[in-house]
C-alpha cells in the first residue's frame, strides 16, 4: 500500500485496522446501502432559500435549453434542497472515458436506494469546465488494432493553462476528420466480429458517430457537448432524472462566492490543519497526494481577462488586509487586488475567480446540500487532506464513497484471450465466469454475505491477472502487449485501467447506445461493497 486510499479500500474489503479513519473521512461505509443509512443520520445541511431558488431556475433553464429537461429531471431539480448525491468530472472532448458512465450509474444507484430511506438524495453530476486546459481535456485515446500503442485524437490550437470553458464546439472540419479516424479504427476490428454480428456492429458504429456529431452540432462549447452526451443517455434514453451542474456558469459562480469567506478569515487555521493531515498520513506510512500548503496560499485562481489564462495567485496578510497577486504568463500582465479581512467583499472580482481543487466542494456545499460524494481513487486520496481542514472552517462535508472500478469485454478482447500464451493474464476463463455467475445470483437474491465474498473474489481475480501482465517486461510478445493495452488500458506506464483509458463509446459500440451506462448500473445494488473491482461482460 502506497496511498491512504489503499488503506480505505483495505478497510472496506479486508477489515483492516484504520487509525484515525474518522479524522480523515468522518465515516467509511462498507456498502452503498450503508452510505445511504449514514447520510440519513447526518445533521441537516440548510441552504438559504434565495440561493436554492436561484439555482433551481438556473438549472431548469440550462436543461431546457439543451433539451434534457425531462419531467423526472424537473422534479429532481425541485427537490435539491432536500439533499444530493454528487459526482463529477472535468469536461473532455468526445464526452471523456467510461469512468463517467460509471460515476453517473453510481449516483443513480445511491439515489434509488435513498427513495426507500428517510432522506431522498437527488443525483447530481458536475460538468467541470473551470479547470485549465491540459492534455487529458483535449485528447482521447483509442485502442489500436495494429499495436499496443493507442491512437490519439487531439483538439488543435488549445492553449494549456487557459480555462476549459473557452473551448467552443464549432470546429466542424476537425470533428469530421476525427469521426473518420474513429470509423477507421473500428473498421480495423471487423475481423474479430463473427459474420452474424457484423451488420449489427457496423450499425452501432454509425449510430454512435451520428450521436457524437449531432451532440457537437447542438452545443456551443465543451461543457454543453459533455452535458448533451451524458444527459441524453442518462435522462432521455434511461429516464434517470440526473441533474447536470455546469460549474463555471457565471451565475452559479456568483452564488458560491461567499464560500471563500471562511477560507480567507481563517486562512492560517486552514493551512495548519491541511498540513497536519499530511503529517498524519506520513505517520501512517503513506505518501500525501499533494504538497503541504504554503503561507501564501490563496483559495481561488484568477482568470486573466485578456486571454482567460487561469493564474495562480499568492496571498499575503498585512494590517488586517489580504493582498492577492499573480502574473499571466501569456500577456505578462501583473494582477493584484486586496480585501479587508474583517469585511470580505469579492463582488468586484467574482467573475474572474475560480475555485481550487480543495475549495470546490466547500463552495458547492453553500448552494447544494451534498450528503454523499461518489469519488475515485485520486479523490479519495486527496480529500483525506482536505476534509479535516475544510471541516475546521465549519463546513458540513459529505460522506466520500468510492465507486467500483470496472473492466469490460469486447469481441476483439475475447478472440485474442483464447491464445495459450495469454493464459496467465486473461480474466476470461471458466473460473472467472463462474465467479461472475455466483455474484449475479447473490445480488439477485439479496444474499449479503455471499455478495460480499463473491465481490472480493472477483476483485482479487482481476487484480492478480492485471498485476501479472503489468510485470511482464522481458521482451513481451506483440500479442501480450496488445492484450495488456486492450483489456487493461495499459497503453503506457501512466494508464492502468480500461475505464479511464478508453473513450466511453468503445464499450458502447458493443452494448449499443441504449445499454451503455445501463450496463454499469446493473452492477450496483444496496448490498454491493464500496470500491473494489467489477466486470461488464459486454458482447454483441
Amino acid at each position: 500500500m502506497e496511498r491512504i486510499g489503499d488503506l480505505y479500500e483495505a478497510y472496506v474489503n479486508e477489515q483492516a485496522n484504520f487509525p484515525d479513519s474518522d479524522y480523515f473521512y468522518n465515516k467509511i461505509s462498507k456498502t452503498y446501502g450503508d452510505a445511504v443509512e449514514y447520510a440519513a443520520s447526518m445533521p441537516e445541511i440548510k441552504i438559504e432559500d434565495e440561493k436554492i431558488s436561484k439555482l433551481k431556475q438556473i438549472l431548469t433553464n440550462y436543461h431546457e435549453s439543451l433539451g434534457i429537461l425531462t419531467p423526472k429531471t424537473k422534479d429532481n431539480i425541485s427537490k435539491l434542497q432536500d439533499g444530493v448525491v454528487l459526482a463529477g468530472q472535468q469536461a473532455t472532448i468526445f464526452g471523456g472515458t467510461g469512468i463517467i458512465g460509471n460515476k453517473i450509474s453510481a449516483i443513480v444507484n445511491i439515489s434509488e436506494i435513498s427513495k426507500k430511506k428517510r432522506k431522498f438524495l437527488v443525483p447530481v453530476f458536475l460538468i467541470n469546465t473551470h479547470d485549465s486546459i491540459q492534455p487529458e481535456i483535449t485528447t482521447i485515446h483509442l485502442p489500436n488494432y495494429q499495436s499496443s500503442v493507442s491512437k490519439a485524437i487531439h483538439l488543435p490550437d488549445a492553449i494549456d493553462g487557459v480555462i476549459a470553458n473557452t473551448i467552443t464546439s464549432n470546429n466542424y472540419s476537425w470533428l469530421e476528420e476525427s469521426l473518420s479516424i474513429i470509423r477507421n479504427i473500428f473498421s480495423e476490428f471487423k475481423s474479430t466480429i463473427s459474420k452474424d454480428k457484423l451488420k449489427l456492429f457496423l450499425e452501432r458504429t454509425e449510430h454512435l458517430l451520428t450521436f457524437i456529431r449531432e451532440t457537437y452540432r447542438s452545443s456551443s462549447d465543451l461543457g454543453e457537448w459533455m452535458t448533451l452526451i451524458w444527459g441524453i443517455q442518462a435522462n432521455i434514453i434511461n429516464d434517470w432524472g440526473v441533474v447536470f451542474l455546469p460549474t463555471s456558469h457565471p451565475e452559479i459562480r456568483k452564488l458560491t462566492s461567499e464560500g471563500y469567506t471562511p477560507f480567507l478569515q481563517s486562512r492560517s487555521n486552514y493551512i495548519q490543519e491541511f498540513n497536519r493531515a499530511a503529517d498524519k498520513i506520513e505517520e501512517l506510512g503513506f505518501k500525501p497526494t499533494t504538497a503541504k500548503k504554503k503561507h501564501d496560499y490563496s483559495p481561488f485562481f484568477y482568470e486573466c481577462p485578456n486571454d482567460h489564462y487561469r493564474i495562480n495567485l499568492s496571498c499575503m496578510e498585512d494590517n488586517g488586509n489580504l493582498y492577492f497577486q499573480g502574473k499571466c504568463p501569456i500577456d505578462k500582465v501583473d494582477y493584484s487586488f486586496s480585501v479587508s479581512k474583517d469585511n470580505i467583499d469579492l463582488s468586484a472580482h467574482v467573475k474572474n475567480l475560480y475555485p481550487r481543487l480543495d475549495t470546490n466542494q466547500a463552495l458547492l456545499q453553500t448552494i447544494i446540500p451534498t450528503y454523499i460524494r461518489i469519488s475515485g481513487p485520486g479523490e479519495i486520496n486527496y480529500n483525506a487532506q482536505v476534509i479535516p481542514a475544510v471541516q475546521k472552517l465549519g463546513f458540513k462535508f459529505p460522506l466520500y464513497v468510492k465507486y467500483t472500478r470496472m473492466l469490460y469485454n469486447t469481441p476483439w478482447i475475447e478472440k485474442y484471450s483464447k491464445d495459450p500464451s495469454l493464459e496467465p493474464f486473461s480474466i476470461l476463463t471458466p473460473e472467472f465466469f463462474g465467479v461472475l455467475g455466483s455474484l449475479a445470483k447473490a445480488r439477485r437474491k439479496g444474499e449479503i454475505n455471499e455478495l460480499k465474498e463473491h465481490s472480493k473474489n472477483l476483485g482479487n481475480y482481476v487484480n492478480n491477472r492485471r498485476l501479472a501482465i503489468k510485470k511482464v517486461t522481458n521482451k513481451p510478445t506483440n500479442l501480450i502487449d496488445r492484450f495488456r493495452s486492450w483489456q487493461y488500458g495499459m497503453y503506457d506506464d501512466k494508464h492502468q485501467w480500461q475505464e479511464v483509458s478508453w473513450p466511453w463509446f468503445v464499450m458502447a459500440v458493443v452494448t449499443g447506445l441504449n445499454d451503455s451506462i445501463a450496463s454499469y448500473r446493473r452492477h450496483y445494488s444496496p448490498d454491493t461493497p464500496v470500491g473494489g473491482i467489477g466486470f461488464i461482460n459486454s458482447m454483441l
